[in-house]
């Protein structure tokens, strides 16, 4: 008998919350004009922003790749190897992939700089 009395019950209060879903989506509807304005704010903040932004990134990356690529192939390839066993060591150990595969991204930097320097030929080239 407690079922059909919960069930009834049940029954009974659909109504209400059926007005109450209704209050609140007619409220969320309100203040759509509201949040699309300010959405359309700050996207012509950030849209004004981003050329002075990119531009900074841009300058940032070449002036780093420039220094490493200034730096002798020893002292590259010993930063490399540490970044390759830090991704190594952070992976066997059960670490999140995101913080592996951004401990690789030292070694993957180190080896663009290597790679792009001008008269960049291999180090099978230098031995013969």
């Amino acid at each position: 008998m407690r079922f059909h009395r919960n069930a009834h019950e049940s029954l009974g209060s659909a109504p209400g919350a059926i007005g109450r879903v209704r209050r609140a989506a007619s409220d969320a509807i309100g203040h759509v004009p509201t949040l699309v304005g300010s959405a359309g704010r700050h996207g012509a903040h950030v849209a004004v922003r981003l050329p002075t932004t990119w531009g900074n990134f841009q300058w940032s990356a070449e002036s780093t790749v420039t220094s490493l690529q200034k730096m002798p192939d020893s002292e590259l390839g010993l930063l490399a190897a540490a970044s390759l066993g830090l991704g190594a060591g952070l992976g066997i150990a059960g670490a999140p992939r995101l913080a592996t595969l951004a401990s690789f991204a030292g070694a993957s930097i180190l080896g663009f700089a290597m790679v792009s320097r001008p008269g960049f030929r291999g180090h099978n080239a230098a031995r013969a």
